[in-house]
């Protein structure tokens, strides 16, 4: 499997921000977890500051793939949408926006995620096109809903102080996001093919 390395190096990622919790405390990993701003350790926010990076990321993937559509047909829209998306979702995590909305309308931040995620899927539904798209870019996809899922679960669900409540969402959202990308570089890698023929 071409991908065993990057998932490798996540899943040793993800193991170490587990036994560090499990080791000290929510409080003390919220440090690796946490939005941008004051710093008093090596690493503060690296979880959130990889996030936005996977999600820009996959916004620019789709840069890419979009480049390579000669007329503005679905394919071309459907782009725009992810475009769109990926780029409002790293800025999102970057910047707190959802969580400034759910405090505003006194509601759980979790269902504004989701209602996000509904809005994804109408997307890939009506422009996506998924048939088209190759197995594993498919593959990728189901699990990154998969993970999302559990991500927004956990946040709604969990007691906000249970032990490695915090991690093992933050890291759902992280895998989530990796198979986000991956599925992005499985799109601009057929349309690039596509292109060369």
């Amino acid at each position: 499997m071409k991908y065993y390395r990057i998932f490798l190096f996540i899943a040793l990622y993800s193991l170490i921000l587990l036994l560090v919790e499990w080791q000290t405390s929510q409080l003390f990993v919220r440090q690796f977890f946490t939005d941008i701003g004051q710093h008093e350790i090596t690493g503060y926010a690296i979880n959130t500051t990889l996030s936005a990076f996977l999600l820009w990321a996959t916004a620019l993937l789709f840069v890419i793939s979009l480049s390579c559509v000669k007329k503005k047909n679905v394919e071309y829209w459907f782009f725009i949408s992810q475009i769109i998306m990926f780029v409002y979702l790293g800025c999102d995590e970057r910047f707190l926006i959802h969580e400034s909305i759910g405090k505003f309308l006194g509601r759980n931040d979790a269902y504004l995620l989701l209602g996000l995620g509904l809005v994804e899927v109408g997307l890939l539904t009506w422009l996506g096109n998924l048939q088209q798209k190759t197995q594993l870019a498919r593959k990728f996809l189901y699990v990154a809903a998969v993970l999302f899922f559990i991500m927004v679960v956990i946040d709604a669900k969990f007691p906000k102080d249970m032990l490695l409540r915090l991690s093992l969402e933050e890291l759902a959202k992280l895998w989530a996001d990796i198979f986000l990308f991956l599925f992005a570089w499985e799109i601009m890698q057929q349309k690039i093919g596509n292109r060369r023929i």
